[in-house]
């Protein structure tokens, strides 16, 4: 608890990571794939507030406040809605 405290104050908590495809399953926007529509996660940027997964069929966003809260916002921006330009 009091290192997320200290990576807070500090700042640190938005330093993202590319997570290895091996350990997908353990990342919290691995529950928000669309499996059934044939969804795979291409890569996976994780800090420890934010998730950032790109799919084949859409970006998928799990924000949280701050990394101390367990509570999380999870936006979707489906391509076909949202081109990329």
């Amino acid at each position: 608890m009091l290192k997320k405290l200290a990576s807070d104050a500090l700042g640190l908590s938005d330093i993202g990571k590319i997570i290895d495809k091996k350990d997908f399953n353990r990342v919290d926007a691995d529950d928000y794939i669309m499996h059934e529509d044939g969804e795979q996660i291409f890569f996976l940027i994780k800090s420890r507030t934010d998730e950032y997964c790109f799919t084949n069929l859409a970006l998928i966003h799990v924000d949280g406040t701050s990394a101390v809260s367990k509570k999380r916002l999870v936006t979707r921006y489906d391509y076909y809605k949202n081109p990329i330009s």
